[in-house]
């Protein structure tokens, strides 16, 4: 059921994000999007849904998603996260170990912005997510092509407030 919840939760995030965008609920998964909302405050992020891909049989996905506004990069599993771990290209695994109970692990703004600048030179990332139920979704490989253009956009679009 919390499962379920989870995926339900952030399904509606990434429709709502590219509803926002005027690019209708078909948002497919896999892409860099940019979304602008109010919800916490005016906010422009760049996120992706990650699938699990075609060996993947029980729907596991992940949100990684930068806010503009905060400076912060999290991570969304698919489950009650109790720590985060991405890889750009070859370079070491950052990990977070803040995580709420809605599976949302989030990065302190040093490591994101360290994160950030790996990611808007880098060509894939690498990112899995430990559960405290002791599983682990991933390891899910996802291209970063797009990202530094739905970045900037987000920049640009924060700063119009």
């Amino acid at each position: 059921m919390m499962r379920f919840a989870l995926c339900a939760a952030g399904a509606l995030f990434v429709a709502s994000s590219a509803m926002a965008q005027g690019m209708g609920q078909n948002q497919p998964p896999d892409r860099w999007v940019m979304n602008c909302n109010t919800e916490r405050g005016r906010d422009c992020t760049v996120s992706n849904m990650i699938d699990g891909g075609p060996n993947n049989l029980l729907g596991t996905f992940l949100i990684v998603s930068y806010s503009a506004a905060y400076t912060t990069l999290t991570v969304v599993g698919d489950g009650v996260g109790k720590r985060a771990s991405l890889q750009v290209d070859g370079n070491p695994f950052i990990s977070t170990e803040i995580c709420a109970g809605s599976g949302e692990c989030s990065y302190v703004q040093e490591k994101s912005a360290e994160l950030l600048q790996q990611m808007r030179s880098g060509s894939q990332i690498v990112v899995q997510i430990s559960l405290q139920d002791d599983s682990m979704a991933g390891p899910f490989r996802q291209s970063l092509a797009g990202f530094d253009a739905q970045y900037r956009q987000a920049v640009e679009a924060q700063q119009r407030r």
